[in-house]
């Protein structure tokens, strides 16, 4: 465990009241047919007494290594057992629990895909895998100052001449016009608690950001592990890694977007680690240790890191503010907690004095008033002018 000098992460009494929690564990699709990973009996011991006013993100990465094959594959059945591991904590979690999609939720194709989501759907509900039918984008109003936000990263990342029909069923059929529609979702939620969940991260120092450990560098062999690496680094080959050309793109377009909204959030899986980061005025929580550990590094904004098995937990307070607390099944403890966002700033109203307003009749000529203007004196009614007098 790595965190950053002169951070504070002792756990202080709570004197704010939680509003909602967010649950957040990624690539945890690694179960056996006989076994859960280690985080997600973790997760579920956990989560039991969880109220109503919480909700479970299960963040990609669902199904190793390819997501839901055809029935007749040889592999389905551990396939559909790995979803189900993760279903299984879903359906006893009194909140509402929602799967986003990752890059190996995919590698079965579009169809794999929606395979998946109907086996989701078909445990826990409607709309508890999004977004829906392989497209990008989804919102979730979660209260009337809270805003979810999901993204689905690969739909992005991936090449769509393997996918012919991947925009079929979407509105959205274009890479520009869902920058605009994510744009324009960004701009909605300004002045609401917004968390934008997606598998691949904006900011990560684990492996999928070019840090590696000492063991990577020796795998396959010392010296060609480190060209590896070095390769993996300098020219982004693979889309799942931020060096990639789309990759890149996609992370400079949704950080400069979501810069305009101060209370923006992001939460993802992917590397598998956890991770607390702040770079560019925003905050990205990374929850991708659910049943594989990877080696990361304390770099850049980074204010905290793990290389173990557990789930992260994000609690929104009255007040506007929000803290995240990792957990982890090796220390079954929070081994970590920082505050994510400051209480929302107080409203000053003036108030001013009570005055007692009273009328006063003043008889006078129209005929004086007119000559002080300088009319001609033909006016001499009398009139009577209610005249507000302050006391």
């Amino acid at each position: 465990m790595q965190v950053a000098d002169k951070q504070i992460h002792k756990i202080e009494k709570e004197v704010a009241e939680i509003v909602h929690s967010f649950y957040l564990i990624g690539d945890a699709g690694n179960s056996t047919l006989t076994k859960n990973s280690p985080a997600l009996d973790y997760l579920k011991s956990k989560t039991e007494n969880a109220t109503e006013n919480a909700t479970l993100l299960f963040l990609g990465d669902n199904v190793y290594e390819t997501g839901i094959p055809d029935k007749t594959a040889k592999n389905y059945a551990l396939a559909k057992r790995r979803i189900s591991a993760q279903t299984d904590v879903a359906k006893q979690f009194k909140g509402k629990s929602i799967f986003i999609p990752g890059n190996h939720d995919w590698y079965n194709g579009l169809d794999g895909l929606k395979r998946e989501e109907k086996l989701v759907e078909k445990a826990l509900g409607k709309n508890s895998f999004l977004p829906q039918n392989g497209c990008p984008l989804e919102r979730v109003k979660i209260s009337k100052d809270i805003v979810l936000i999901i993204v689905d990263t690969h739909w992005f990342l991936t090449n769509w001449d393997n996918h012919p029909t991947i925009n079929d069923n979407c509105e959205i059929k274009t890479r520009t016009k869902f920058f605009d529609e994510f744009e324009s979702l960004i701009k909605k939620s300004r002045g609401k608690t917004t968390i934008i969940a997606l598998h691949h991260p904006m900011f990560t120092n684990g492996s999928h950001g070019g840090k590696f450990s000492l063991k990577s560098h020796l795998s396959p062999l010392p010296i060609l592990g480190t060209v590896k690496n070095l390769i993996r680094k300098t020219s982004g080959l693979t889309n799942t890694d931020i060096q990639n050309k789309k990759y890149n793109q996609l992370k400079k377009h949704l950080v400069t977007i979501s810069q305009e909204n101060d209370k923006a959030i992001f939460v993802s899986g992917h590397d598998h680690n956890l991770q607390y980061i702040v770079q560019d005025n925003l905050p990205q929580i990374i929850s991708g240790s659910g049943s594989k550990t990877m080696a990361t590094k304390l770099s850049g904004g980074a204010k905290f890191t793990y290389a173990a098995q557990g789930f992260a937990k994000l609690d929104i307070y009255k007040d506007g503010s929000s803290i995240v607390r990792f957990y982890t099944a090796q220390d079954d403890k929070i081994v970590y907690q920082a505050q994510v966002l400051s209480p929302n700033e107080r409203k000053v109203f003036n108030t001013f004095p009570k005055n007692r307003v009273s009328e006063k009749k003043q008889q006078f000529t129209l005929k004086k008033r007119l000559l002080k203007k300088g009319f001609i004196d033909i006016y001499g009614e009398n009139v009577i002018e209610s005249i507000l007098e302050q006391k």
